[in-house]
């Protein structure tokens, strides 16, 4: 093997030929870890191309990685990509979100296959260490990875931290900063662990917060019109209006007319918000 901690492809080859797979189980691992595909299969999709349950598909899987991880634990290689990974961890905190920490490995690496692949190998690598931990999505959080114990108490507790603060005020970063400091985080380290949240989120002008912030997440066209004019800070004509919200004019210009409370007209066809004047 090639010197390189990253060199995936070969890894994978390697600890497959060290087990003693049969062919069947062996077909089973590379499809249902995506090791030669785009998409992994899924337990009901092997499950019909074998004539078995999903079930015994689940079976076969879990006997296998038992296999599997015997084989990685005599090859030294998986220790140095574990090495290089959990080494790569700590520059972010010691989370970072699944997508992210793929996409961040592939553009490190030159691998032979597609991205999509690549990703798979790398996932299916990791599982068989104990080290980096993967923490599965939830109602809070999208899948990541994490280095240790600490850096997953250091995650909750910034996250919840800014939940509770969100709800009494919007002022986003000055929050942020109030919980991160005390802990010696820095900034980016703590973006990097709302990226995992699906509670926090970017708005359309780069904007932090409560995803069930209009500002974050406008869902109806009078949302969007007033986020629109309040970032602008200055009177818009309704078509320029549509063009940054990417709506039809005829619709944005009804918006303004009728809610008299947030838009006033300035000339024509010009809107403000009404909170200017006031």
């Amino acid at each position: 093997m090639k010197q390189n901690p990253l060199s995936i492809e070969e890894l994978v080859e390697a600890v497959i030929g060290k087990t003693e797979l049969d062919d069947r189980s062996r077909k089973i691992v590379e499809k249902r870890f995506g090791l030669a595909a785009d998409k992994p299969a899924t337990l009901q999709e092997l499950g019909n191309t074998y004539g078995v349950t999903r079930e015994r598909v689940r079976q076969v899987e879990a006997e296998a990685l038992i296999d599997l991880k015997r084989a990685a634990a005599k090859i030294a290689e998986t220790d140095k990509l574990i090495e290089f990974i959990v080494d790569y961890l700590s520059g972010t905190g010691g989370v970072r979100g699944d997508d992210f920490l793929m996409k961040d490995i592939y553009n490190l690496s030159r691998p032979e296959s597609e991205e999509a692949v690549f990703k798979n190998k790398l996932r299916f690598l990791l599982q068989l260490k104990d080290t980096p931990h993967f923490q599965k999505e939830n109602e809070d959080y999208y899948d990541f990875w994490y280095s240790q114990e600490d850096a997953l108490a250091t995650l909750e507790s910034v996250h919840s931290s800014l939940l509770r603060q969100l709800k009494k005020t919007e002022e986003f970063l000055d929050i942020l900063r109030s919980i991160i400091v005390p802990q010696h985080i820095t900034e980016p380290v703590a973006l990097n662990y709302i990226s995992v949240s699906k509670k926090i989120g970017v708005g359309p002008y780069g904007d932090l917060g409560l995803r069930d912030w209009d500002e974050i997440n406008p869902r109806t066209v009078r949302a969007k019109i007033y986020l629109a004019l309040k970032k602008s800070g200055r009177p818009l004509h309704f078509t320029e209006i549509a063009s940054m919200i990417e709506s039809h004019a005829p619709t944005v210009h009804n918006e303004l007319i009728k809610d008299r409370d947030k838009f006033v007209l300035v000339s024509r066809g010009t809107y403000g918000l009404k909170q200017w004047s006031e």
